[in-house]
């Protein structure tokens, strides 16, 4: 039934839970780093789910970005509606943050993964909530 549902969702004809993009990662990347946020962020999100679907109508249609270096990762980040690049092989170690198509925030140190998941804690409540101003793309 996942596979299903992630066909429908793909083709947009169907939003069942948050899209989560992630590139697969090449000689570009330092580490899987980027994976191990993108499986972090994938299952948050899925434990969060239950309660955000009676909470934020149309959170299921959420698209996060966790991308591995700066030759992809900002322009999927600026599509997505909420995206972090992280530093490739001979990055700088920053990870800018784009929301909503707009840098917004760089995380750097030993709590990227945390930092991060937070600010998608925070997009979804302002994005989603009862008194959101946003308006959905």
């Amino acid at each position: 039934m996942w596979v299903c549902q992630q066909i429908l969702q793909s083709l947009d004809l169907r939003h069942f839970q948050p899209q989560v993009t992630s590139c697969p990662g090449c000689g570009r990347t330092t580490s899987s780093f980027f994976q191990e946020l993108a499986e972090r962020v994938t299952v948050r999100l899925r434990e969060r789910m239950p309660e955000w679907r009676a909470r934020y109508p149309g959170v299921e249609e959420l698209k996060v970005a966790v991308m591995g270096c700066v030759v992809n990762g900002p322009g999927e980040s600026r599509h997505a509606d909420i995206g972090i690049s992280l530093p490739g092989t001979a990055e700088d170690p920053k990870a800018p943050v784009f929301v909503d198509g707009e840098l917004t925030t760089t995380l750097q140190g030993p709590r990227i993964a945390e930092e991060f998941l937070v600010l998608v804690e925070e997009y979804v409540t302002r994005r989603y909530g009862h008194e959101a101003v946003t308006p959905r793309r």
